[in-house]
């Protein structure tokens, strides 16, 4: 046996060299076609079409520095990052096995998302590719390359380095999923008047109107309930300054009910002008309890009537309707009281 060991080790070397240059020289023919769908610099994409199947189609073009979905709408950050994220590290694993490549074709024809890359302001795309559903394994999206006009005749499995599971969900076209929830942004600064009534509930309700630079007067809604006591300054911008980045929880467009519950009393009304002169106006109301709710009954076990964690909104001149969290608008609902007493003491702060 000891006189065959060198030629054992020998052909064990010259397999493990064979399979090293196998290895290797296969990887180096995808080399070229690892970045086939990649963009190279997130910073050169200009613009990004996505259609799918059924002629849904999002458009996300830079404008003023702030990215917008079909020329309407302050796109969600969140969702840009996630999309440019897989638009420039999406890297091709390999081609379908041949067995399976028609009918990957046939189904990334039946179901896709036809994906248009365009960078620098050029009028023609960067990439034009189509992505379809997982690979076998749900860790691999089928995607097929359009060249000079034409589909690729090779459909691809691509993923993203470190990354389990399959890319098609960062290639949203639903308009809706795409849009801001954003709905009050402002800074202190930005806010020449504000009011918040509470129908039913008058004496809570109030108005700030800027008189000056850093200066702004408060006022009861109605005068009958004005304090003659003096109010600080710093109590309003404080309260102002809570008006940044407060989002709704969804839209809720397609809601059944939401004609009839907008003609309903709210519960709360903001109006805010910029010094821009635009008016956002925001109504809130009562959510009926339903099974989302996390207290369907108060702490003498009587059945709550109300969902006390969420509200539905209309906003954009009643043109939108959404669900609102009390965690995210709870900081805003305070009362005309509030600006000179501690809030349930009735002492002056």
């Amino acid at each position: 046996m000891k006189k065959f060991l060198p030629f054992i080790i020998v052909i064990l070397l010259l397999a493990a060299a064979a399979a090293w240059f196998v290895l290797h020289k296969t990887h180096g023919t995808f080399d070229k076609e690892e970045n086939a769908f990649a963009i190279a610099d997130k910073n050169d994409i200009t613009k990004v079409i996505l259609t799918d199947a059924d002629k849904k189609r999002i458009e996300l073009t830079k404008v003023k520095g702030i990215w917008m979905v079909n020329n309407k709408y302050p796109a969600r950050q969140e969702l840009v990052v996630s999309l440019f994220d897989v638009l420039t590290r999406v890297t091709t694993l390999c081609p379908v096995p041949r067995a399976a490549n028609d009918y990957v074709i046939r189904t990334l024809f039946e179901k896709h998302i036809k994906t248009e890359v365009y960078c620098n302001d050029n009028n023609e795309a960067t990439r034009i590719y189509y992505v379809g559903g997982p690979s076998a394994d749900g860790n691999g999206t089928y995607m097929l390359r359009e060249i000079d006009g034409k589909p690729d005749a090779r459909p691809y499995i691509t993923f993203i380095p470190g990354m389990h599971g399959y890319l098609t969900p960062r290639y949203q076209t639903d308009e809706e999923i795409w849009r801001t929830r954003v709905v009050f942004n402002y800074n202190p600064e930005d806010i020449k008047s504000l009011s918040l009534e509470y129908p039913g509930e008058e004496n809570r309700s109030f108005t700030l109107n800027r008189v000056s630079k850093d200066s702004f007067s408060l006022s009861a809604l109605n005068s009958k309930n004005t304090i003659n006591q003096a109010y600080k300054q710093k109590y309003v911008h404080d309260y102002l300054s809570f008006y940044s980045g407060i989002s709704i929880e969804t839209f809720d467009n397609k809601n059944t009910d939401k004609d009839s519950i907008i003609h309903t009393t709210p519960f709360s009304i903001f109006t805010i002008t910029g010094n821009d002169g635009l008016v956002n106006k925001l109504n809130m109301f009562y959510m009926p309890a339903n099974k989302r709710t996390k207290m369907p009954f108060d702490s003498k076990g009587n059945v709550m009537t109300y969902d006390v964690d969420r509200y539905f909104a209309s906003f954009n001149n009643d043109k939108d309707f959404g669900v609102v969290q009390y965690y995210v608008f709870g900081k805003l609902l305070r009362s005309y009281q509030d600006f000179f007493f501690k809030p349930g003491s009735g002492e002056k702060k």
